[in-house]
């Protein structure tokens, strides 16, 4: 306890003598490097959170029920919707009935017979219009025209993969019409075909939404010749993502699971998505090791110029019986100082502003809303990582200096 209180008052000594202006810089050296060993990871894994995020909001919610593996559609649907809707824990569900179906634009003014025709082959859903809304604002996702009315019928809300203007962004790689709002199209689903209005035009950075074509449930049922109450989809958001598996557990204590297959967000994630967030964690981890490095190699060079600016005043600390154990502490105890502060510092930035405002202000990315990931956890064994590293740094250039020869400290020789 004599060694480390005399080392904490060396040490703190030689941090209140140093010239302010170098203190400042040390610290701004760590406070960035903090930064980037949080904020690059951050990114690059937020860029895929931020996809998830988007895909949770407009598409699958927190709860899937999907069909079984043998089977084509959820069975007994009815029975599973009278449930969901008394669980409190639900705040809303979606019930989606789904088709494939060959869309045709100007048919009407084609006048070569032999010439080919403007057509799609598009996935359609059957939805109620509130009851999709409330569970995946899908009315804010209408770039043109307007959404659906439950009252009317014989229009279409078509995602912008399936109409040209919007399609060619991205090269030829979806089918798509030369259509646009206003525009009446033919539905053909078999040997069925009806003409549709299209009244909006959905962009969202889902593909599963910008591949989709909405219309009323009731008017999906004729067309498709759908008389069974067997959904394709049911998609649940509950009132708190941390409740998510309890849901699950429930709905699989009823015996739904017997009739469906019912997953959380996260347990139907593809494995590739997955995959790419801990490839993205690893980049990140990688590009800020190489600040780590350049921090360490600058505490070392200004703790080994102070080391040995002092050398005389080391010998003297020697020659009056103070420990070398002591003085080398007395240099990690700076060392480390700089360190708490300047990560301090990094941590009150990143969640007192960096991710807040990422996340009211998320990065534009084509695929994703880009949002700055800090996990806590992680954020606490990357500070680990550098303050050790900095320790280091810190140790070895007094050990250098400190085991010279007394008498040659003190006389100043080499």
């Amino acid at each position: 306890m004599n060694t480390i209180r005399i080392a904490l008052l060396l040490g703190f000594r030689q941090i209140q003598r140093a010239n302010i202006w170098t203190t400042i810089l040390i610290v701004f050296v760590m406070v960035l490097t903090f930064l980037n060993l949080i904020a690059v990871s951050g990114i690059l894994v937020g860029l895929i959170e931020g996809a998830e995020g988007a895909v949770r909001k407009s598409a699958l919610g927190d709860v899937v029920i999907s069909p079984l593996d043998t089977e084509d559609r959820i069975l007994n649907t009815p029975l599973i919707i009278s449930t969901v809707r008394t669980y409190p824990e639900i705040s809303t569900y979606s019930v989606r009935y789904k088709g494939n179906a060959v869309l045709e634009a100007n048919y009407k003014n084609r006048r070569d017979l032999g010439s080919d025709r403007d057509t799609a082959a598009v996935i359609v859903n059957g939805v109620d219009l509130q009851q999709e809304n409330t569970m995946t604002n899908l009315a804010t996702l209408v770039a043109e025209g307007s959404y659906l009315d439950p009252t009317e019928e014989g229009y279409l809300l078509i995602g912008s993969y399936y109409i040209q203007d919007y399609a060619e962004q991205f090269g030829d790689v979806f089918d798509s019409i030369d259509a646009r709002v206003g525009d009446t199209v033919r539905m053909t689903v078999g040997s069925v075909s009806k003409e549709f209005i299209i009244k909006g035009i959905i962009v969202s950075k889902v593909d599963q939404v910008n591949l989709s074509v909405y219309m009323p449930e009731r008017e999906f049922r004729r067309v498709f010749g759908r008389l069974s109450r067997d959904a394709d989809e049911i998609v649940i958001r509950t009132k708190t993502p941390e409740i998510n598996q309890s849901v699950v557990t429930a709905l699989k204590q009823n015996g739904f699971d017997h009739y469906a297959k019912i997953k959380t967000f996260e347990e139907g994630l593809p494995k590739f998505l997955i995959d790419i967030k801990k490839t993205f964690t690893l980049l990140g981890i990688l590009l800020g090791s190489i600040g780590i490095v350049v921090a360490s190699i600058t505490i070392f060079i200004i703790i080994f110029i102070n080391a040995l600016s002092r050398r005389r005043h080391i010998g003297i600390l020697k020659g009056i019986g103070i420990d070398r154990s002591v003085i080398e502490l007395a240099y990690v105890v700076q060392a480390a100082f700089y360190a708490l502060l300047g990560s301090l510092l990094g941590a009150l930035i990143t969640y007192g502003y960096l991710v807040p405002r990422f996340q009211k202000h998320p990065i534009q990315f084509p695929f994703s809303d880009g949002i700055l990931s800090a996990d806590p956890e992680s954020t606490f064994w990357k500070f680990v990582a550098l303050f050790i590293v900095t320790i280091i740094a810190g140790f070895i250039p007094a050990w250098m200096i400190v085991r010279k020869n007394t008498l040659d400290s003190i006389l100043g020789r080499n």
